[in-house]
């Protein structure tokens, strides 16, 4: 896990899953943002990594790249199956207060800016964001782009969909 940058309090990581057999070890273990980046050919990646993340106490979820939705809904999938294994463990109801928010855009930038800047959790400070990155052709320099853009009091667009820029 590398440090990238930094937005006001936040320190931004970046891990490329793809190139990293360690990128587990490096993780946060609680109190942190994943902002992920999947598309079509990354779809195996994600039910795993999906199950790393939520066993670090990720606090928010933000997905984007062209599975952005589909990369939300596992992480959805899987907390539902955890809370639905907790009642039965335990008999008491799930407290979903408690569980990760998840989120997902079609506007690269809007959802990096969004994990960076707004993603919060009332219950206690957030000030990791680690950006995992599934994707074959990398997005680390976009992201560096971005942390100094909004460094700069940058705002994203309105586009509804605005893609990666890759770094090759």
């Amino acid at each position: 896990m590398e440090l990238i940058g930094r937005i006001n309090r936040r320190k931004v990581f970046y891990i490329q899953v793809r190139n990293n057999a360690d990128w587990i070890k490096s993780l946060p273990t609680r109190d942190w943002i994943a902002f992920t980046i999947a598309n079509k050919e990354d779809e195996e990646l994600i039910p795993p990594a999906v199950k790393i993340c939520l066993d670090h106490h990720v606090s928010y979820t933000c997905s984007a790249g062209e599975l952005a939705t589909m990369t939300e809904e596992y992480f959805d999938e899987e907390i539902t199956w955890r809370a639905v294994g907790y009642e039965q463990e335990t008999g008491k109801d799930f407290d979903y207060d408690q569980s990760p928010v998840t989120t997902f855009h079609q506007n690269f930038g809007e959802g990096f800016w969004y994990a960076s800047t707004l993603a919060n959790d009332d219950n206690f400070e957030i000030d990791k964001v680690v950006c995992i990155d599934f994707t074959k052709r990398k997005v680390k320099r976009h992201l560096s782009e971005l942390i100094d853009k909004i460094n700069n009091q940058w705002l994203p667009s309105d586009d509804e969909i605005d893609p990666a820029r890759y770094d090759h």
